[in-house]
């Protein structure tokens, strides 16, 4: 089904355009689009989450990596166009809409998160695991998933692990988010909680946005729209996060060891997306469409990566990093169900 004559691929590379950027990019650009749309269709025809669909076409598809033609372009869209795509997830935060919430479980949430995060830190040191892997576990688990591993990585210094990381981030918390997306309504059915305790629970502790979402609102409409709004309190919080992370591990410069400390431009982009959206002064249209383009992006960008990523060599990861990242989802459960069953005690 993915097959791809090299042969094509290599006359492609030859087509005279006149701008050299493009000539130079536009084979694995156009690769990387007909593999995300791929994605995308499978997703909205079957369900599955699209990050996942993405990663998996694009490490079914590895092997277009070796051609020297197609590489700048893959590598220019698991770059640029994610950082793009995660400055445009700040037109999703409006601060109103998320202290409507409540002080409480805000301060529950954002103490679950900073938990999970020092959990991971810790497990990632007993499991004998690198720390930039724990960063990049525990900010998917803590804030949103793929996206937040995504703009994770992007700011961790990057060696011959990093995709490998990356990918298995990604693939294991959208499993987990998609068990979380089943079983979480059937067990806090099975506790009593009220509407409001489930948005909150759901909201906090599943990975991804969209299985938040489809958790929510497979108990009621209600349940779905509080959760949604808990969900991207924490989508909020990624800015700080990705900031603390970025001043811990660091980006490594070429002429230098020694870490550059500097706010990068995608973050500062998602900060001002934000505050104008929370200001009033993005339209609902606008907004909508930037969500949609984050999406479509960000899908790209995992396609890319997985393009860049060795089968191989994910698969002889070992057990370790399936733990940690076993165990961050059941410290947050553990954290956001246990307060708000304390919370109401």
């Amino acid at each position: 089904m993915f097959y791809i004559n090299q042969s094509i691929i290599q006359q492609l590379g030859r087509i005279p355009v006149m701008l050299p950027w493009l000539s130079k990019h536009y084979s694995g650009i156009l690769i990387v689009i007909v593999a995300g749309i791929c994605a995308e269709s499978i997703s909205l025809h079957y369900g599955a989450p699209s990050m996942l669909m993405a990663l998996l076409i694009g490490l079914a598809i590895h092997f277009v990596y070796d051609l020297d033609v197609v590489r700048p372009g893959i590598d220019w869209v698991g770059r640029s166009i994610l950082r793009l795509g995660v400055a445009l997830l700040g037109l999703k935060i409006a601060v109103a809409d998320i202290m409507s919430i409540g002080l409480a479980p805000l301060v529950l949430i954002a103490f679950a998160m900073a938990a999970t995060m020092l959990f991971a830190v810790v497990a990632a040191r007993v499991l004998r695991l690198p720390p930039a892997f724990a960063a990049l576990s525990g900010g998917a688990v803590a804030v949103c998933g793929a996206s937040a591993a995504a703009a994770i990585s992007s700011v961790l210094p990057q060696d011959e692990d990093s995709e490998k990381s990356l990918a298995v981030v990604i693939a294991v918390v959208t499993l987990m988010a998609t068990l979380a997306m089943i079983f979480y309504p059937l067990l806090l059915a099975a506790l009593g909680l009220s509407q409001q305790d489930m948005g909150v629970v759901l909201g906090g502790t599943i990975h991804d946005v969209a299985q938040v979402i489809a958790a929510g609102k497979a108990i009621s409409p209600k349940v779905g729209e509080l959760a949604t709004f808990v969900k991207l309190m924490r989508v909020a919080l990624l800015l700080p996060v990705v900031m603390v992370i970025f001043v811990w591990l660091g980006r490594v410069t070429h002429a230098s060891p020694i870490k550059a400390q500097y706010a990068p431009g995608f973050l500062i982009a998602f900060f001002a997306f934000a505050v104008l959206n929370s200001a009033g002064l993005v339209s609902g249209r606008s907004q909508s469409l930037g969500s949609d383009f984050s999406h479509y992006f960000l899908v790209l960008a995992i396609t890319a990566i997985g393009i860049k990523t060795n089968l191989r060599t994910v698969l002889d990861v070992g057990w370790r990093p399936f733990a940690l990242i076993i165990g961050e989802t059941l410290v947050m459960l553990a954290i956001v169900l246990g307060g708000v069953m304390l919370l109401h005690s």
